[in-house]
């Protein structure tokens, strides 16, 4: 290798590592802007959460207190999540996914595939602020019972 081509190595490699620091710190403040937004939306994402809350709970008709999987709020307001919960029929339907939207709770099940889609493409377009940490899966196997009775299957 000659000395020029030393030298052209050698800037580019500056050069690059020049790129990568700056791109770091632009990220490190992107970081530090989100989790001070973060910080100032928390107060208003909790009380829109308990009013969700309330208003799942009376949709659901929960003699007992509902079991969440995972639940977020996105940049638009929606809060979403997996909720099991009774059915009409009074049996436990499993981890299912909702969406609150204007304090009304929307499911899967009570709107058709087509008003439900929206909704829940901007649900899992934008996890935005998580409310509850848990698991996203839907189904009995999600809930607390299934998890003691499903089995993995597979090798």
């Amino acid at each position: 290798m000659t000395r020029r081509e030393r030298r052209v190595l050698i800037s580019t490699a500056a050069a690059i590592l020049a790129l990568v620091a700056g791109g770091a710190a632009v990220l490190a403040g992107v970081r530090l802007h989100e989790k001070s937004e973060h910080d100032r939306a928390a107060p208003a994402v909790q009380r829109h959460w308990a009013v969700a809350q309330r208003a799942l709970a009376a949709r659901l008709s929960q003699p007992g207190p509902l079991e969440f999987g995972e639940v977020w709020r996105t940049r638009s307001g929606l809060i979403c999540g997996v909720v099991n919960g009774r059915g009409s029929f009074g049996g436990l339907t499993g981890m299912t996914p909702f969406y609150v939207q204007s304090d009304k709770p929307v499911f899967a099940l009570d709107v058709s595939a087509a008003d439900f889609a929206p909704g829940w493409r901007d649900c899992v377009a934008d996890h935005w602020f998580e409310i509850v940490e848990g698991s996203p899966e839907v189904g009995f196997c999600a809930t607390q019972a299934g998890a003691s009775r499903c089995r993995a299957v597979g090798g």
